[in-house]
């Protein structure tokens, strides 16, 4: 099973539902939080990028988007901070699930990168 969270605010560059990452560092330079919840959410942010790999150099993620493996456990309880942390501060995050994706173009044992298709079993879930 594989897990992607989003919020419900579009991306200016790609027209899509923003991710969660990019909303958290958002929120970081907005000047909304008080110097506990900026270390607090800096910390959570701070721990994926140590522990979550990053694609070659040579993969472009231009249309792919990239989801948890509902196997990492660490990965996908440390996400779950960062959705509370945003729900908290009023950024709406979605999260989807999904059985099988088509066009998986990278993987480690985190995460995939995936182009979207059709036949995707992609289940919303609030």
């Amino acid at each position: 099973m594989y897990l992607r969270f989003v919020t419900t605010q579009i991306d200016e560059v790609s027209h899509k539902p923003q991710g969660i990452f990019q909303a958290g560092y958002e929120l970081l330079e907005a000047g909304e939080l008080n110097a506990d919840e900026w270390k607090q959410l800096r910390s959570v942010l701070d721990w994926f990028v140590v522990n979550l790999p990053t694609p070659p150099e040579q993969f472009r993620a231009s249309r792919a988007t990239f989801w948890f493996r509902s196997s990492a456990h660490e990965s996908v309880n440390r996400i779950w901070e960062l959705v509370e942390f945003l729900r908290q501060h009023g950024r709406y995050v979605e999260v989807y699930k999904c059985r099988h994706l088509r066009n998986i173009h990278w993987y480690d044992h985190f995460q995939v990168a995936a182009y979207p298709s059709h036949e995707d079993g992609k289940v919303t879930v609030q």
